[in-house]
């Protein structure tokens, strides 16, 4: 319940302010502002059918409202195309057809430029209220464990991760989205107290496609097994163990790091085994029946008992430099993605709004709520940029023209490309929220 708050908060937030950026620049140049909604009052695409509103008011001459089809949000700006019952009649000064080129042009990336700043805003203030802090590869001491597919690629469990390319990288933490997004030939390691390069397979990106949505916890810095939460009546508070016990063997092997008994779970899903463990100085030994998942019910000591942090804290002023920074590098990252959805392994992976919904927390957490929001603001403002009609791009692009050409898109071409449009962003939203069915009935 608390992630679906979040992401509707969230997505209330980014569409309102979205609009107000349309809203704004039409009545700063004196256009008619007929709408502003949030979500829509009909059922989109399709601006005729189930057409009715939650709640609306008239003031002035603009009726705001809140629809029912909660997932967008409107501005209905008067005179956007010609009516195709009257295609004779004057245009009106406080039309949008009735503005000059430069002016339409603005209005139409009102919402981009908006989306753009709020995510500048949101991430210097993140900064500079909360700083950033990370775990840097230099201080990943028991090194990294690694998931199976790297394992087939030439990584070790224990590597100690020291540049991609021969290009150093920073956070541990962002090890495997770095491989996925920059593609690198070869990752240098630390292995046994020598440097190590590691030649990467050329079927690597093909393999991360698999696994795209999981691709930051594919490398993680490893860390002791010490429970620090149990479940009452599950398998582990069941056979006795207690916060603190620091898990060293199962079924007599010797094991060392949470990530490695994680694993070693996975091999006796519903099967008892015996786990030796440290309580204080004594080591002791406790059978425990693991669940069909492979789990016992525990939460482990976190990763940063054990590893040193690295802390920036950021002044006022030097935080706006940051969050530039950091929108900058989540476009670029975001437009590097893109690439996914042309391929067959990309697009089983393109998510709708439940997988939106599934990345925000499960608990009350407004740093993750805004980092979140942020993100998404980039988001919101690159994809309305695409160059599809119905999208602030596709009119952009017609503007574009006009400018260039100095002859305005004829009003039959401008029909039949909104008509394609609308059907290729229905299509994109079948695809996209069909995954989301998929995964959930199937997965």
């Amino acid at each position: 319940m608390v992630k679906f708050t979040l992401f509707f908060l969230s997505l209330s937030f980014l569409i309102i302010l979205h609009e107000f950026g349309h809203y704004i620049t039409a009545r700063w140049f004196k256009a008619r502002v007929d709408k502003f909604y949030l979500f829509f009052d009909f059922l989109f695409p399709f601006g005729n059918l189930l057409k009715f509103s939650i709640f609306k008011k008239k003031i002035g001459g603009t009726e705001y409202g809140l629809g029912w089809f909660p997932f967008g949000g409107y501005v209905d700006i008067a005179g956007m195309a010609a009516d195709p019952d009257k295609p004779d009649e004057p245009i009106k000064p406080d039309e949008f057809r009735g503005k000059k080129p430069w002016q339409r042009m603005i209005i139409l990336a009102g919402g981009i430029i908006v989306n753009f700043l709020l995510a500048i805003i949101i991430y210097s203030m993140m900064m500079w209220a909360w700083g950033e802090e990370y775990i840097p590869t230099s201080e990943a001491k028991y090194g990294v464990a690694v998931d199976s597919l790297f394992i087939r690629a030439g990584l070790q469990d224990g590597d100690k991760i020291l540049s991609l390319d021969n290009v150093p990288v920073e956070n541990v933490n962002t090890v495997g989205v770095e491989i996925l997004i920059e593609k690198p030939k070869t990752v240098q390691v630390e292995r046994n107290g020598a440097k190590v390069n590691v030649v990467l397979p050329d079927s690597m990106d093909k393999m991360l496609m698999k696994v795209a949505d999981q691709a930051k916890f594919l490398i993680l810095p490893q860390h002791p097994f010490v429970l620090d939460t149990l479940i009452p009546d599950f398998p582990a508070s069941k056979a006795g163990l207690m916060k603190g016990d620091s898990l060293v063997t199962l079924n007599g092997d010797t094991l060392v790091f949470f990530e490695q008994f994680v694993r070693q779970f996975q091999r006796y899903k519903s099967q008892k085994v015996d786990i030796g463990f440290y309580r204080g100085d004594s080591l002791q030994h406790v059978t425990v029946a693991l669940s069909e998942e492979g789990k016992m019910g525990v939460g482990d000591k976190s990763v940063l008992n054990y590893l040193k942090t690295k802390k920036i804290e950021y002044g006022f002023f030097a935080s706006w430099g940051k969050g530039w920074s950091l929108t900058i590098d989540q476009l670029s990252k975001y437009i590097k993605q893109m690439r996914l959805i042309f391929s067959r392994e990309g697009v089983t992976k393109v998510g709708g709004f439940a997988s939106i919904a599934s990345v925000f927390p499960s608990e009350w957490n407004w740093a993750k709520f805004w980092e979140i929001t942020a993100m998404l603001s980039v988001i919101l403002a690159f994809m309305n940029l695409l160059p599809i009609p119905v999208l602030d791009g596709g009119y952009i692009l017609f503007v574009l023209w006009e400018m260039i050409t100095g002859k305005k898109v004829s009003d039959k071409f401008m029909n039949r490309a909104l008509t394609i449009g609308m059907y290729l962003v229905l299509g994109l939203l079948i695809l996209a929220n069909g995954n989301d069915i998929y995964r959930f009935l199937i997965k």
